[in-house]
């Protein structure tokens, strides 16, 4: 590496670090544990990468310290390398027990697949420990077909899902997340993605799966704001069987104020995101009990910033 290319990479790591304390500033986030871990994670990440704040808000309760970060380019296998690190150095403080089995598992038996794109590393801290956790997202090629992934993370983690369900995440996954709490405690997540009306692309034609079960199992709300959106991606789990979370993608930040009302909390998060420069896109978290409100009380708000200050991969003018 040359002189100057490494100098450019110190610069872009130090603005990632400077992005994320500018969002803890912002809404009074104290350095606590491990804090200080993850952002020694994210600077020791090569090449390009996105880093992804969030806010989540129930009611009057403001939790900031949310952030996933990743590679945006195929690092899969070597990305896997920086997440061991931070796990390990997680779980060497005094009191934390982390419930590695299910990702290791399940990385042991994909460790040479060519379909996993790179993995992400995130935290979300919560007042209480046992609420809080390290999040380690794998993140599938979107050429690939996803089936022998989802199969594999749906048997470790032992859920049972409907016929329709299950073809829609053997079909349209792109993110299988692993969600490890510090208590002890391991969750799965499996994230199903369709792009919005405006968006078409062949490179994402998987996503048609989603889009049928959105419109034959949700409400017309639900749909319009979809068709609105840049992406909308629907979590599901054990945990959410009954009541998935939708989170609506949009490109431009501006257009997520023509789709929800939030209230006080959400205004301020809100106006905060659209002050920072450089977002590649933001959007929202919320279930589809909450969108029947005619103001959102219970949701989350993330925005991206991308080394490189580029749209996602797969909405390049050229794929459209």
């Amino acid at each position: 590496m040359s002189v100057n290319s490494s100098f450019q990479q110190l610069n872009l790591r130090k603005r990632r670090l400077q992005f994320m304390r500018a969002h803890q500033e912002a809404f009074d986030v104290e350095p606590v544990f491990p804090i200080p871990l993850f952002e020694e994670a994210v600077l020791e990440i090569e090449g390009s990468c996105g880093v992804e704040p969030m806010c989540h808000v129930q009611g009057d309760q403001l939790f900031a310290v949310d952030f996933q970060v990743s590679n945006e380019e195929h690092t899969w296998p070597s990305s896997w390398s920086n997440a061991v690190k931070f796990l390990d150095r997680v779980e060497s403080k005094v009191g934390i027990r982390l419930n590695r089995g299910l990702l290791d598992r399940f990385v042991a038996e994909h460790m040479g697949s060519h379909k996993i794109l790179n993995n992400t590393i995130g935290i979300d801290l919560r007042p209480k420990l046992e609420h809080s956790c390290i999040k380690i997202y794998i993140h599938i090629e979107l050429e690939e077909d996803p089936e022998e992934l989802v199969r594999t993370a749906i048997k470790l983690d032992g859920g049972s899902y409907s016929v329709e369900m299950l073809q829609v995440l053997l079909k349209s996954s792109i993110i299988i997340g692993f969600n490890i709490f510090l208590n002890g405690y391991t969750n799965v997540e499996f994230w199903a993605a369709s792009l919005g009306e405006q968006y078409k692309t062949s490179k994402f034609d998987r996503g048609k799966y989603l889009k049928y079960y959105i419109q034959k199992n949700l409400s017309p709300k639900v749909n319009l704001i979809f068709g609105n959106s840049t992406l909308l991606a629907v979590i599901f789990s054990k945990e959410k069987n009954v009541e998935p979370l939708l989170v609506f993608h949009y490109e431009e930040l501006k257009d997520i104020q023509k789709n929800f009302s939030f209230n006080s909390l959400g205004e301020r998060i809100y106006n905060f995101c659209q002050s920072q420069d450089c977002i590649t896109y933001g959007g929202v978290y919320v279930t589809e009990r909450e969108l029947e409100k005619d103001r959102l009380e219970n949701f989350s708000i993330f925005y991206n910033k991308r080394d490189q200050c580029q749209p996602l991969p797969f909405l390049s003018t050229s794929d459209i």
